[in-house]
């Protein structure tokens, strides 16, 4: 099961209003204890991926740095998180997810008969908001594309965890779809079933 993404910090109080970009003194190392590749912004805050190793490519299990083009991948995933309903702090995890989702999971294949066919063509671009809709119910679901392929492409769920077609599905969760079950979304709102995760478990947590 995957859970939502935490961020962790120790010392001090932390406001998701303060500037948080990319620099030079962030690395990626695997944490064993949680079984998650995390993301160390400074001495005082961590990200901890969602993903489980068992889903990450081998070259993560060491420590390496956060690279340009992870901080440019950053920039595009966060600037394409405006129109979402989410706060600050849940933008700023998917805009992390997504690098995790397209740079070091191991491929996907396409879980499609969750959603039904979209009946106009679209071409998915990476960062690209998307919707699609559940096959059993007509549920409409937001999602950011991480990775485009041909036919598929890697999205992650970019709402609040949710249930459908017997199948809790959770925030950031990558799913590889099918690009003719993709549609641009211009602007998400949260369904009316969504399960919103209370804003305490969203936010920093100490680990001191």
């Amino acid at each position: 099961m995957l859970s939502f993404n935490i961020y962790l910090y120790c010392g001090g109080n932390i406001s998701m209003k303060m500037a948080f970009r990319p620099t030079d003194g962030w690395r990626w190392y695997f944490d064993r204890e949680y079984d998650s590749l995390m993301l160390e912004v400074s001495s005082d805050m961590l990200f901890r991926s969602c993903y489980p190793s068992k889903m990450l490519i081998p070259d993560v299990f060491s420590e390496f740095s956060f690279s340009v083009s992870d901080a440019a991948s950053y920039y595009q995933f966060h600037n394409c998180c405006h129109s979402l309903n989410l706060t600050e702090s849940q933008k700023i995890q998917l805009s992390i997810n997504g690098i995790v989702a397209a740079n070091f999971l191991k491929p996907q294949m396409p879980k499609s008969w969750y959603f039904s066919q979209q009946s106009t063509e679209y071409t998915p671009k990476v960062a690209d908001i998307v919707k699609v809709y559940m096959q059993e119910d007509g549920l409409e679901v937001c999602m950011m594309v991480v990775e485009v392929g041909e036919h598929a492409s890697l999205c992650i769920i970019a709402q609040p965890t949710f249930f459908s077609m017997n199948k809790t599905f959770y925030f950031s969760e990558a799913i590889k779809v099918m690009n003719d079950r993709l549609a641009l979304a211009q602007q998400f709102a949260q369904p009316d079933n969504s399960i919103v995760l209370d804003d305490e478990e969203l936010e920093l947590k100490a680990i001191s």
